[in-house]
Parts: C-alpha cells; sequence; structure tokens
C-alpha cells in the first residue's frame, strides 16, 4: 500500500485540479507554504515530503526509486484526472522523473514546473565535511559559506564525524536554537541520501509535455542545461538567488509565472 502520509496538505481550499509540489535536498515542503499562500484561490496545493523527514522511514538513496514511490502515491492519491507538478532543486528533478513515469503509464501531465533545478552528472560524492558544510548552509539559506561558518570547519578533517560537527553548531548559536545537535542529526539523514542520489543518477531521456524551468538569476545556468533534453522548455529567470527566490517580491515574480502556467491549460 502506498505510503500516503508523503503528501502533506499546503491548500486543501478549491475545486481546481491541485498542484503537487516535491521536496528539495532537505526534505521539507515548508519551502513551498508562501507560494501555496499567493497563488490564486481554487487551486488546491499538496506538497510531498520524504521518507525520513519527521517519520520514522528509512531516507531513500536512489531517486529513481523515490520517483517510482512518489507516482505510485499520486496515482493512489488522484487516480483519475490530469497532474500538476512543480519541484525547486531536487525536487525538480523528482518531478521531471515523475512526469516521465506518469506519462508512460497513460496519464496527462498539465504541468512540469521546475525551479532553479541542477541537471546532475555522475561523480563521486564529495568528503564528509564538504557535505556537512553544504548541508549547514542550506539550512542557513545562504549560497556561499559565511566567515563564521568558514571559521568553525578550519579545525575539521575531511573525514569529520556528523556528531562533532552539530555539537559544534549547537554551541556556537549559528542556528536558532531549535535547531540543537538531535534535530540535525536526524534531518542530515535525509539530506545526505538525497545528495548521495543526485551525484549517483544519470537522467536519460527527456519530457515531451509542457515544461518551465525558472531560474535564480544568482545560480550558473550552465549547471542547469535542460533545454538539451527538453528542446521545446519555456525558460523564465528570476532576481536572486537559489535560495532567495522564496522570498519578497522574488517569490511574487515567481508566483507569478507558476500561475500564468496552471492559467495556460484549460483543462482545470
Amino acid at each position: 500500500m502506498a505510503d500516503l502520509d508523503r503528501i502533506v496538505p499546503l491548500r486543501t481550499e478549491g475545486d481546481r485540479t491541485p498542484l503537487f509540489c516535491v521536496h528539495a535536498v532537505s526534505g521539507s515542503a515548508y519551502s513551498y507554504a508562501g507560494l501555496a499562500r499567493l497563488l490564486d484561490e481554487g487551486r488546491p496545493v499538496y506538497g510531498f515530503e520524504a521518507p525520513g523527514f519527521d517519520n520514522d522511514r528509512t531516507p531513500v538513496r536512489s531517486l529513481p526509486d523515490l520517483a517510482d514511490e512518489y507516482t505510485e502515491i499520486l496515482r493512489e492519491f488522484r487516480p483519475e484526472g490530469e497532474y500538476r507538478l512543480l519541484g525547486w532543486s531536487l525536487g525538480g528533478l523528482l518531478a521531471h522523473e515523475m512526469a516521465k513515469r506518469l506519462t508512460a503509464a497513460g496519464h496527462r501531465v498539465a504541468n512540469l514546473i521546475m525551479v532553479d533545478t541542477g541537471l546532475p552528472v555522475v561523480s563521486p560524492l564529495p568528503p564528509e565535511r564538504d557535505i556537512l558544510i553544504r548541508y549547514i548552509r542550506d539550512m542557513m539559506g545562504l549560497e556561499e559559506e559565511p566567515a563564521e561558518l568558514k571559521q568553525l570547519f578550519a579545525a575539521f578533517p575531511p573525514d569529520v564525524e556528523p556528531d562533532t560537527v552539530f555539537e559544534a553548531v549547537e554551541e556556537s548559536g549559528l542556528l536558532p536554537e531549535e535547531f540543537d545537535a538531535y534535530l540535525l542529526a536526524g534531518q542530515y539523514d535525509v539530506f545526505r541520501s538525497h545528495l548521495e542520489g543526485f551525484y549517483s543518477i544519470d537522467v536519460t531521456g527527456g519530457y515531451d509535455g509542457p515544461a518551465i524551468h525558472i531560474m535564480a538569476s544568482g545560480s550558473v545556468a550552465e549547471d542547469m542545461p535542460w533545454k538539451r533534453l527538453m528542446p521545446d522548455l519555456r525558460e523564465h529567470t528570476v532576481p536572486g538567488t537559489h535560495h532567495t527566490i522564496w522570498n519578497g517580491a522574488s517569490l511574487e515574480t515567481l508566483t507569478r509565472i507558476v500561475q500564468d502556467a496552471l492559467d495556460a491549460e484549460n483543462y482545470g
């Protein structure tokens, strides 16, 4: 039986075709809360949260396996009608994989909306210290390491134990006090598993349905060459960085692009 608890409601009101938003590397759907509030009324919005995030399941290290599971969940949650998918960062990659699976099974995907999504290249996983830096930086919502974070990690060897880092981060006060060592350790398992999946997936075959890619102006476009897989992909650029596009005026611009894409399809 499909694990329907992976789908969390962000906005349930409305009778139009729901928008399903797939989590980024953190495994949380919380990043889409602002988008759900700003979209026009009448369209329910749901998020996918990962196995292992706020639940006792083991995190999934294979992104194809995760896409298989999410597709099965989606088809059980909504057995009839079309599908509308959105995903930021790793979530865009998962949404792309889900769209391929849904269309292969004969379903209609009215929208595939990817937000600042890198196209992975199979490569070795970075040293543990580098993964941990990326994790803490992601928790801080930053693209670059602030001086305090660089200083904190300067004394750690490449193979540092994660628990050592989490204790030091808790003591440093770099994150709000609720992000203690215990919470950081639990969510790191999900983050690391998804990052491992990103470094190991070989994306083959494009998707032929309606698709757009919304990129942050501060991101490296060369890391997101989805046009080579989807020649008809429509691309947009929003001012900001990978994280800041989810705030303020950038989020309003992003929402308008998403709204226009949803409205362009006259099927609900």
